[in-house]
């Protein structure tokens, strides 16, 4: 067993222990290979993360914007904020909140600062309908999507569907909703007559403002078919409507919503820093217009550091790209150290088997380096810059680790005492 871990743990640092690593069995690649991906996960995702208080600590205009903006900024009356039971309740004088810098100058002239946006909606904007606008075009020419409607099917398919967001709720009455299931009621569709029948079978148990919003989603999915694809919501909401603001505020923005919140800064590394956040219970700000600058940067900080659970499994889901990108490399390893092996016409590296278990001897240590590398990457770069230098690093490692090996051990004439490998012809009286 200590001879095993010796291999194990020391390949990627001695060239006997890698020689006496390929008499091991091909479970040691799946294990190695797995942890290898699992280090580079964890590596990747820290240094994402845990760096975070660093780059907003020397974020210094992002701070003083925000500082100023929950200080009641230039004579501004200042946010109350209270975090409860996964929302927030935030009021100005007992009031809901609505500021948007980027579409009310007033707001703008107070709140604007250091190039920064505020935006504050104190509804959760997830659940309240946008009263969009949909439209066709086909180059510079738009038309309304009633006209759209009019054409035959050659004209429609040279017209793109798109939708034109207004930032204010839709508002369903009773008489709305009657007009959608008459129009449900004409659709040849037995899919949506089915869903329609069970809207109506539910309507005892549901509220009027549910039910009209049943019937309003359903008559959105028969009547803009190609609606989830131009907006990827099912029905266009204020969250919508904010999403596609922020995408003119070219990286500097802070957004407050009853249900979320959702920030950019640029981080004195140069890159940007796109960070959003659940509250939790207790982490809020009062409305005395004297949050201290820890009081606020507290507030930021905890909104970014406990949502990193949410934050870790939505990585999760998406971790294919890790495994993918980590297997390639340790793989491409492989190859080379097969390729070098002909080359050099090594006895003991002359099947792609044997070179396989050299390289996934140490291509876990070589990952744990890599992931340690991350993290300290992350001081210094962001978003996705992390992933790639961490890849560099694991690559630059491998490749030189199996070029030196394979460029170092020549094959020399085996004595009995050579043998206790379990490796013919080359010497293992090395480091």
């Amino acid at each position: 067993m200590l001879n095993w871990l010796k291999k194990f743990t020391l390949s990627l640092f001695s060239d006997k222990a890698a020689l006496g690593s390929m008499s091991g069995g091909f479970a040691n690649i799946l294990l190695t290979s797995f942890l290898a991906v699992a280090l580079m996960f964890f590596g990747i995702f820290a240094g994402k993360t845990v760096t975070f208080a660093a780059h907003y600590g020397g974020a210094g205009e992002f701070r003083e914007f925000v500082c100023n903006a929950f200080n009641g900024a230039d004579g501004a009356k200042p946010i109350k904020i209270e975090a409860e039971n996964g929302g927030a309740d935030i009021t100005c004088n007992g009031e809901g909140v609505l500021i948007n810098t980027l579409a009310n100058e007033k707001d703008k002239a107070n709140y604007f600062v250091n190039g920064y946006h505020f935006i504050v909606d104190s509804r959760n904007v997830s659940e309240v309908y946008d009263d969009f606008e949909a439209y066709c075009v086909k180059g510079t020419e738009e038309i309304s999507y009633a006209d759209y409607l009019k054409l035959d099917e050659g004209a429609r398919a040279q017209y793109r569907f798109a939708v034109r967001y207004t930032g204010i709720q839709k508002q369903i009455t009773d008489a709305d909703t009657a007009a959608y299931k008459q129009y449900l009621a004409s659709v040849k569709d037995d899919k949506i007559s089915a869903q329609l029948k069970e809207i109506e079978d539910n309507k005892p148990q549901l509220s009027a403002q549910d039910y009209n919003n049943s019937v309003y989603e359903l008559y959105l999915k028969a009547y803009y078919p190609d609606l989830y694809r131009a907006t990827g919501e099912s029905v266009p909401t204020l969250r919508g409507y904010y999403y596609g603001l922020t995408l003119k505020a070219e990286g500097k923005y802070f957004c407050l919503f009853g249900d979320m919140v959702t920030a950019s800064f640029k981080s004195y590394s140069a890159g940007t820093i796109v960070f959003g956040g659940l509250y939790k219970d207790g982490n809020g700000l009062s409305a005395d217009g004297a949050n201290s600058a820890a009081a606020v940067d507290g507030f930021v900080k905890n909104i970014y550091y406990q949502s990193l659970s949410m934050m870790f499994l939505m990585d999760l889901t998406g971790s294919i790209s890790v495994i993918v990108i980590t297997e390639l490399i340790i793989v491409g390893c492989m190859l080379l150290c097969f390729a070098i092996s002909k080359i050099k016409q090594h006895t003991a590296c002359n099947t792609f088997g044997k070179c396989a278990k050299l390289v996934a001897s140490y291509a876990h240590t070589a990952a744990f380096i890599a992931a340690v590398a991350a993290v300290l990457f992350g001081f210094v770069l962001t978003g996705e810059a992390v992933a790639l230098a961490a890849y560099a690093a694991l690559a630059v490692i491998m490749v030189i680790r199996t070029t030196v090996f394979m460029l170092r051990v020549k094959n020399q004439p085996q004595t009995a005492d050579d043998n206790s490998d379990g490796v013919t012809g080359l010497r293992t009286d090395l480091i």
